[in-house]
C-alpha cells in the first residue's frame, strides 16, 4: 500500500509540474561554486580551490526571495593536513521542495604525483543527514499531503567519491554525488538510489599578470556535464576571474539559465560575494531570479611538524604565523644605514693598515672581523624582514637549513625520486637556464631553485614575471631566515 502511495505522489508531482511549474531536480545545485566551498562539487577541489585553511559559508535561494523556499546552506571548514592532503568538516541543509536534508559533511582529499607535472587527486565526501518533510505550506501549494510523506523520513548516510587528473594547470574531474548510500532509519525500508548523479568537469587556470597589488591573478574556465536522477542531463560553462582583492564570475547551465556574480576580499583574510541566476527557458520565464551569497574567512597558516611525507611533489609549507610586511621605505633606510656603517668600518680598517704595516696578523684579524660583521649584518637584515602571505600564495619558511645561505629561494620543483630530479635538471639546462638545488634531510627531497634573492619583493617579482620570461611554469618561494 505504501509503495502505491509513493507512485501516486510521483504522478501527482509530475502532473502538477507539467501543468503549472517546472520540477526542481534533487541535486545540491552547486554548479556555480568556482572557488570557495567547491569541495561540494568534487571533493578533490578541497586541495586547491577551497583555499585552506579557511571557513566558508554558501547559501542559495532558488527562484525565490531571501525568505522563500527551497534553499541550500553549506558551511565548511577546510584544513591542510600536510603538503599533499587536506580534510574538511561542514554542515549542510538542502531543501528539494518536498524533503529537507539536514546533517554534516566530512571530506578527505589526497594528491599523488604520477610524473613530472602530472598529479592524480582523489577525494571522498561523506554525508550523514536527517530527511524530513519540507515546509508544509510550500508542499500543500502543490497539492501534496505532507502526512503521507512522513513514512519516508529517516536518517541516511551517503558517500560521494571524486577523482581529478591535473596536468600542469589543466584538470579533468569525475565525481559521483550519490555513489553509495544507505538508510540508517526510516524511509519505509526502501533502499537509496546509487550512482544516479555523475559530474564530469574540465578546467584550466590561466595566470594573469596585472600588478603586485593583486597577487596571483588567474582566469579559470570550467566546462561540466551532470546527470540527474529522473531528470535531463545538465551541461554548462563557468568562468572565473580571480585576484587577491576581488573576483568576477559568470556562467550558463542548461537547466537553471545564466548567472553572474562578484565579490571582494578585505585585508587578505575575509571574502564576501554574491551571485544572481536568471532562467532562460520558457518554463522559467516567470520565476524569480536565484540568489546566492558566499563568505569565507582565511585563517593564518600553521607550520607543519617535521615528519616523513610520502608524495613525490609536496604542496607548499606555510610559515608558523602571519606577520605584517615591513614598509619598503623603512627597509631601504635600514639597508642604507648599514651600508654607511660598513663603509665607516672599512675606512677605519684602512687607517689601521697604514699605521700597522708591520702587524700582518692584526690586519688579518681585522679583515676576518669585518667579514664576520658583514655576514652578521646581512643575516640580521634578512631575519628582520617580515612577510605577509597572500591568498593562494605558495610559500614555505624555515628558521635555518644546513648548508644554505639565508634568503628567498625561487623553487621550480621538488622531487623525492632521483630519476625525475636528474631529468628535470637536464631539461632546465637544455632551455639555457642554470638551475641549482639543495637536499633537505628531514623529508628526503631535492629542491630545485632558479635563483636566491635577498628580499621577498625581489622573489615575488621574479615569480610573477615567470623568472623574467625565462621559465613559463609555476614557481613558489622558500625562505631560510638564518641562525
Amino acid at each position: 500500500m505504501r509503495k502505491f502511495l509513493v507512485c501516486l505522489f510521483a504522478l501527482v508531482i509530475c502532473s502538477l509540474s507539467w501543468g503549472q511549474e517546472l520540477v526542481l531536480p534533487s541535486d545540491f545545485r552547486q554548479h556555480s561554486l568556482t572557488q570557495f566551498n567547491a569541495s561540494l562539487l568534487n571533493p578533490t577541489y578541497a586541495l586547491d580551490w577551497n583555499n585552506p585553511n579557511s571557513l566558508s559559508v554558501w547559501t542559495r535561494w532558488q527562484w525565490q526571495t531571501i525568505d522563500g523556499d527551497p534553499t541550500s546552506i553549506f558551511a565548511n571548514y577546510t584544513h591542510q593536513l600536510n603538503e599533499a592532503s587536506v580534510a574538511s568538516a561542514g554542515f549542510l541543509q538542502h531543501n528539494t521542495g518536498i524533503f529537507l536534508y539536514t546533517g554534516g559533511n566530512l571530506t578527505f582529499a589526497q594528491t599523488f604525483q604520477l610524473d613530472e607535472g602530472i598529479h592524480l587527486m582523489a577525494g571522498l565526501n561523506t554525508f550523514a543527514f536527517q530527511q524530513t518533510v519540507a515546509d508544509e505550506q510550500y508542499i500543500q501549494g502543490d497539492g501534496i499531503d505532507p502526512a503521507a510523506l512522513e513514512d519516508f523520513e529517516g536518517f541516511k548516510v551517503q558517500f560521494s567519491p571524486g577523482l581529478r587528473l591535473l596536468v600542469n594547470r589543466f584538470s579533468a574531474g569525475l565525481a559521483f554525488e550519490n555513489a553509495i548510500g544507505f538508510n540508517v532509519s526510516g524511509n519505509n525500508g526502501e533502499s537509496m538510489e546509487n550512482f544516479q548523479s555523475v559530474l564530469g568537469t574540465l578546467s584550466n587556470d590561466f595566470p594573469v599578470i596585472i600588478s603586485d597589488g593583486l597577487g596571483d591573478s588567474y582566469v579559470r574556465p570550467v566546462l561540466y556535464v551532470k546527470s540527474i536522477p529522473n531528470g535531463d542531463t545538465q551541461f554548462g560553462l563557468n568562468g572565473l576571474f580571480s585576484t587577491s582583492k576581488f573576483w568576477i564570475q559568470g556562467g550558463y547551465n542548461s537547466f537553471y539559465g545564466v548567472s553572474g556574480g562578484l565579490g571582494v576580499t578585505v585585508s587578505n583574510t575575509f571574502s564576501i560575494g554574491g551571485l544572481m541566476e536568471f532562467g532562460t527557458d520558457t518554463l522559467l520565464s516567470e520565476v524569480d531570479p536565484t540568489i546566492e551569497i558566499i563568505a569565507s574567512y582565511h585563517f593564518g597558516k600553521t607550520k607543519l611538524k617535521e615528519k616523513e611525507i610520502l608524495p613525490e611533489e609536496p604542496e607548499t609549507l606555510l610559515p608558523e604565523k602571519e606577520v605584517e610586511e615591513e614598509e619598503p621605505n623603512r627597509l631601504e633606510e635600514e639597508i642604507e644605514q648599514q651600508r654607511i656603517e660598513q663603509e665607516q668600518r672599512e675606512l677605519e680598517a684602512r687607517r689601521l693598515l697604514e699605521h700597522e704595516k708591520d702587524s700582518l696578523a692584526e690586519v688579518q684579524r681585522i679583515r676576518e672581523q669585518l667579514e664576520l660583521q658583514r655576514k652578521k649584518d646581512s643575516i640580521e637584515r634578512l631575519q628582520n624582514q617580515k612577510v605577509e602571505v597572500r591568498p593562494n600564495e605558495r610559500y614555505e619558511e624555515v628558521e635555518n637549513e644546513e648548508g644554505l645561505e639565508p634568503g628567498f629561494y625561487l623553487i621550480a620543483n621538488v622531487y623525492g625520486t632521483k630519476k625525475y630530479f636528474d631529468n628535470f635538471m637536464k631539461t632546465l639546462r637544455e632551455k639555457g637556464l642554470e638551475p641549482k638545488s639543495f637536499y633537505r634531510s628531514f623529508n628526503k627531497y631535492n629542491y630545485v631553485y632558479l635563483e636566491r634573492y635577498n628580499t621577498m619583493d625581489e622573489a615575488r617579482k621574479a615569480r610573477d614575471s615567470k623568472f623574467f620570461g625565462k621559465y613559463a611554469d609555476k614557481t613558489w618561494i622558500f625562505r631560510v631566515k638564518g641562525n
